[in-house]
């Protein structure tokens, strides 16, 4: 078991997800398969796959004071993360992603952060005043920007390695780039803050370099059944994917982030995200999001 020790910073939402014949056309009512509620966000994600790896995580976020923001505190609860750090809005719900999966795969998603905006910047002296018991914290974009950006300058200041997941899609500000330790961008969230298409190797590397020039030190691209691309100011490398029969992509870039933060400076680039591969690929075997985080033991047997 690993004994690094990981800061998780970001949303947690409760994913509704409903499984449907196709996407419905505006204004069109449609008869679903099924419907089920799963615990989300990319945060929280993050911090369970985190926990599973053998990691010891603390997360840190905000939830309302309702039955989902209960159904939060105990999943998370359950993986062993430390809460002290989990705030609850007086005034706002839990955050919600309802989700719409049709029988090709195709989905649809509406995000409501809600209470995951009460994460402000006044927030983060609480858990970064002793920051340097951490050996990596981990963000994403599902909390005010600058929440992000006051937690990437605490551990910059710290000492402490920072990984950024650029999710969702947004623009990105360059000293948000500058800040991060690893960043690391799917396709689609390369795009959006590049400007540049990202559907190949080539094209990944085109928008990693951007990056770079932006003030981007690291950078590791999720290119799913591509692999992964990693590039810094002296050099790139493609990882390829693993494969495998998925049957729910979701969560599979947060399960690669988290592997990922377990793994980076203690290994080689290469061999850290071959191992972040391998935590994707084995999170689409499973449905739901953080049901589907592999264990340490599942990555470790999968690779040998």
């Amino acid at each position: 078991m690993s004994s690094r020790r990981i800061l998780v910073v970001g949303s947690a939402n409760i994913d509704l997800v409903t499984r449907v014949p196709r996407i419905p056309k505006p204004g069109e009512s449609l008869i679903g398969h099924s419907f089920t509620t799963f615990t989300g966000g990319k945060g929280a994600n993050q911090a369970v796959a985190a926990a599973r790896l053998g990691a010891a995580t603390s997360f840190a976020g905000c939830v309302g004071a309702d039955v989902f923001g209960e159904m939060q505190r105990a999943s998370l609860s359950a993986e062993g993360i430390d809460l002290r750090f989990l705030k609850t809005h007086a005034a706002e719900p839990t955050g919600t992603a309802v989700i719409q999966v049709a029988d090709s795969g195709e989905n649809s998603i509406v995000v409501t952060p809600a209470a995951n905006n009460g994460l402000l910047p006044e927030d983060v002296a609480a858990f970064t005043r002793n920051l340097q018991q951490f050996d990596v914290v981990m963000l994403q974009l599902e909390i005010p920007i600058e929440t992000v950006k006051a937690v990437l300058s605490a551990a910059r200041n710290a000492g402490v390695l920072s990984i950024l997941d650029a999710g969702p899609a947004q623009s990105v500000p360059d000293n948000i780039l500058e800040l991060a330790g690893v960043l690391s961008p799917n396709e689609t969230e390369a795009e959006a803050m590049t400007g540049l298409p990202v559907a190949s190797i080539n094209q990944a590397r085109q928008a990693a370099t951007q990056l770079i020039e932006r003030g981007a030190r690291d950078v590791v691209v999720k290119m799913a059944a591509k692999g992964a691309l990693y590039m810094n100011a002296d050099e790139w490398l493609h990882v390829p994917a693993f494969k495998v029969d998925a049957v729910d992509t979701v969560a599979a870039g947060d399960a690669f982030t988290a592997a990922l933060a377990l793994k980076w400076g203690t290994v080689s680039a290469l061999e850290a995200v071959r191992f972040a591969n391998a935590a994707g690929a084995l999170a689409t075997l499973n449905h739901g999001a953080q049901a589907a985080m592999p264990t340490l033991e599942a990555v470790e047997n999968f690779l040998n």
